[in-house]
């Protein structure tokens, strides 16, 4: 294979040379930039502290993807290092960033990372459960997702890597195109969960919550100096959950801890280690439902939405997932700094699933659901290590934060699965016949799956970030190998495919007055398409995305706010659609194209010192401008891409008088109606559903009260096909009494 072309060696070659000559030229400046520099990191440093629980004699020093300081007040961040992996104020940034924190969490009252974006423009899902939060669409694309800065293990959906609301500090939504920092991935966005990690602070904190579904729920949060100075901190973050499953007899549990511990012998070397595990018990509450009894009409009337599709003795979900890992930070000077963040990561699931597949044909009364039934057996490792330089100089009158980067991740996949045409169920009145693991090698039970998969990939990527006067330039590039080799054991083939993509980014932000500070910027991404078979006998390259926005940030003097609003166009080429010369339909050409573009608008503070907002609205058009078959011109239907989108949170805190303390907010979120099926042929109508939450804060007590769906509201989510749909997540509540000491 030609792993790189002689014009992207040049490219990369004359990039490097630059960047050194420019790093070489700055460092004889270093000296007389670094005291203004360094008063800068002190005030700032200074501000932190200030605002911080911590009496350590240390200054916070900003670990990888800046979790310990990260400029945040309530629900309003300043700074992140997602959007540049540089910590960075979020009105330098080239590109839309959403920062959803702790406090809005806990004020919204989510209970998985679905609920926690729910808030967010733009963020469409079929629902949350026990087994993924169904991770939807931004910016008409699936947002791959991060811990830490590291990617998690690429799952089936099924499978998916699991954060628990609790352990989570902030989560960063980088929208567009973002492979010239984090590699492979489609064009949408990343998200990027922070966790709660030992920064050295004294933390003592215990959790009880009961909700409906049985809910119940322990959590503690548990961290100080082990020693007197502060060198070594130690945190631990841990939960317990038992309850029931929205739909079906089974319980649904949880538990999940993660100790950390940080190392600080001076102000310049930092490193925290990290241990995570957890799991999950329960079955799956997401039914499979046809489209005649919940958008379309049935002679027997709506399809309940409690209805289980299940098997009560066959279905099963037990899931375990634990990560090790350690971020290390070290100055060596004003200039330069190192950073490496490293971790290994392991996923298994056992599920045991029966779901739907549409009406009986051979029951015209339209009563009888055809089932089918799955043993899925996954095994997911992944180890990432993620190597940083980055040096800080002025060169005349150019403030420079160069960064140059290698970053390394290897994913082995074992993947069994076995199923088959299980029994017919009553959807009006269902008699449950047992399901067993004979009939998964019986004579209606399709071949079996079972492959093993090994992706390597390593990127080399460099970016310069360039302030002079009001005006902060970013660009950078990254180029990336990988090689994928798949054994499947059970049809007795093997194959193994190289890929290779440049992809890069360029934005300029102004810096104006009164807050604004509008920007431009165009970035590109590339997603490897693994084991597709073409026409023409070769594999699949690449899909291709690019992005041009503009848009405008505002955060008005003087006030803990922060508005956004955004104009995007993004296409992504080398799309696989089925080849119109085969009649079969297993071969695949490269020719589709999807566009997506639209506005946003985003609001998020305080209005006032007892008043705090959080709205969001999008407008968007997705489409396949090029396709082979029926969904030509059509939106993809795969995860709901409403055209429209709004919600609006409200919260007010009295802080004097009889009620000081206490808090009450409502939110109302509304989704226009969406396609359905590939040729559209289907209309999920709009929805409009209502949230609630009340809170009171006493001396060591936060006690709160949150409603989910207020009003019960039932409505369908989406829907993927004829015999593809899903009722939303019903009404939840669930009461908090949270204690610190």
């Amino acid at each position: 294979m030609e792993w790189i072309t002689g014009t992207r060696r040049r490219a990369i070659a004359v990039a490097a040379s630059m960047l050194l000559e420019a790093t070489a030229a700055g460092y004889a400046h270093a000296q007389q930039a670094a005291q203004p520099a360094n008063d800068t990191q002190k005030n700032s440093k200074a501000e932190k502290k200030t605002e911080s629980k911590t009496d350590s004699t240390l200054p916070v020093i900003n670990v990888n993807a800046g979790a310990d300081d990260d400029g945040i007040v309530g629900l309003v961040a300043r700074r992140s290092a997602s959007g540049t992996k540089t910590d960075t104020p979020l009105n330098e940034i080239p590109q839309t960033i959403n920062v959803v924190t702790a406090a809005q969490i806990e004020q919204t009252g989510a209970a998985s990372i679905n609920d926690a974006l729910r808030y967010i423009p733009g963020f469409s899902s079929y629902g949350s459960e026990v087994r993924s939060d169904w991770y939807s669409v931004l910016r008409g694309f699936t947002p791959s997702v991060f811990v830490n800065g590291l990617q998690v293990p690429s799952t089936l959906n099924l499978a998916s890597w699991r954060v628990d609301p609790y352990m989570i500090d902030s989560i960063s939504v980088l929208r567009g195109p973002t492979s010239v920092l984090y590699g492979q991935g489609d064009p949408g966005a990343i998200v990027d969960v922070q966790s709660k990690l030992a920064n050295g602070e004294r933390i003592r904190e215990l959790q009880v919550q009961v909700g409906d579904y049985a809910r119940k729920q322990v959590a503690v949060d548990i961290g100080d100096k082990i020693d007197q100075d502060g060198t070594l901190s130690y945190r631990f973050v841990g939960l317990g959950r038992d309850g029931n499953s929205l739909t079906g007899p089974h319980a649904e549990q949880r538990v999940a801890f993660s100790p950390s511990i940080r190392w600080q012998p001076d102000a310049s070397t930092s490193l925290t280690a990290a241990v995570t595990y957890l799991q999950d018990w329960g079955d799956a509450s997401n039914n499979f439902l046809p489209a005649q009894g919940t958008i379309l009409p049935n002679p027997n009337g709506k399809i309940s939405e409690n209805l289980y599709t299940g098997d009560p003795t066959f279905s099963h979900y037990r899931k375990k997932q634990w990560s090790a890992g350690y971020q290390f930070e070290h100055k060596f000077d004003p200039v330069w700094t190192f950073r490496q963040n490293t971790r290994l990561m392991h996923l298994s699931l056992d599920q045991g699933q029966v779901f739907g597949g549409g009406l009986d044909s051979a029951d015209p009364s339209q009563q009888t659901l055809l089932r089918y039934a799955g043993l899925y057996q996954l095994n997911y490792s992944r180890f990432d290590i993620d190597n940083q330089a980055q040096a800080k100089f002025n060169s005349g009158p150019f403030e420079h934060t160069v960064l140059v980067g290698a970053e390394y991740n290897r994913q082995s996949t074992t993947d069994s699965e076995w199923m088959t045409t299980g029994t017919s169920l009553n959807m009006y009145n269902p008699v449950y016949v047992p399901i067993t693991n004979d009939m998964l090698t019986g004579p209606d039970a399709f071949p079996r799956t079972y492959t093993k998969t090994t992706l390597n990939m390593f990127g080399l990527y460099a970016q310069d970030q360039i302030k002079w006067r009001r005006w902060a330039l970013t660009f950078g590039g990254r180029q990336d190998w990988s090689n994928t080799k798949q054994n499947d054991i059970a049809g007795g083939t093997q194959f193994q495919q190289d890929d290779h993509a440049f992809s890069g980014r360029v934005g300029l932000v102004y810096l104006g007055d009164y807050g604004l500070s509008p920007y431009v910027s165009y970035s590109t991404s590339f997603n490897p398409i693994i084991g597709v078979k073409l026409a023409n006998g070769g594999l699949a390259a690449p899909s291709k995305g690019r992005q041009i926005e503009a848009g405008l940030r505002w955060q008005p003097a003087g006030k803990n706010l922060m508005l956004n609003g955004a104009l995007y166009q993004i296409y992504q080429t080398n799309v696989q659609t089925p080849d119109p010369l085969d009649p079969t339909g297993s071969l695949s050409v490269q020719s589709g194209e999807v566009r997506s573009r639209g506005v946003e608008f985003s609001a998020v503070g305080n209005l006032s010192r007892e008043f705090s907002i959080i709205s969001a609205y999008v407008y968007q058009d997705v489409k396949n401008t090029k396709a082979n078959d029926a969904s030509l011109g059509k939106w993809p239907v795969d995860i709901p891409r409403p055209r429209q989108m709004a919600s609006l949170w409200g919260d007010w805190t009295w802080r004097t008088g009889a009620l000081a303390g206490f808090g009450a907010g409502a939110g109302i979120r509304y989704q226009s109606g969406a396609a359905g099926a590939s040729d559209n042929s289907l209309y999920v109508p709009s929805y409009t559903v209502f949230d609630a939450g009340i809170h009171y804060d006493l001396p060591n007590w936060r006690l709160t009260l949150n409603a989910t769906n207020l009003f019960n509201r039932t409505y369908v989510s989406g829907c993927q096909s004829e015999n593809t749909c899903f009722y939303g997540n019903q009404r939840t509540l669930v009461a908090s009494a949270k204690y610190n000491w």
